[in-house]
């Protein structure tokens, strides 16, 4: 008799719902290319850091580095590009330097909390010790 009351004013089951949990998400990439100030010559071997994440420029002074699970909004990220092979490839000055997402356009995403990535092209020009 209860039951019949509580499912006439809507305290009833009407199926199952999924409830999904989490927190949005996306995944933020930078990419670019690293080379000598004078020269214009490509730099292998330069660590990039970004965030959590390390990566090295490649034999073409070409990295790519990704903070993955970022909120998907603006953001703003600290990137060093450090010569860290000593006088094998020559020796250059240290570089900090920021990268701003404003305004992202996510692609990739899954219609759930994963928004997608973005990118952003960052070329740069190192200047050699003297």
């Amino acid at each position: 008799l209860i039951s019949a009351l509580l499912a006439l004013i809507g305290f009833s089951s009407c199926g199952e719902t999924l409830d999904e949990y989490g927190t949005p998400s996306a995944d933020f990439k930078v990419m670019g290319n690293v080379s000598s100030q004078i020269s214009q010559d490509p730099v292998p071997g330069i660590r990039v850091v970004m965030n959590r994440d390390t990566t090295h420029t490649g034999a073409d002074g070409n990295y790519e580095i990704i903070d993955k699970g970022a909120f998907p909004t603006n953001q703003t990220y600290e990137i060093s590009f450090e010569d860290i092979d000593g006088a094998l490839n020559g020796s250059y000055i240290k570089l900090d330097t920021i990268v701003e997402f404003k305004d992202p356009e996510f692609i990739g995403g899954n219609d759930g909390w994963y928004d997608g990535e973005t990118s952003e092209t960052m070329n740069v020009k190192l200047k050699p010790q003297e």
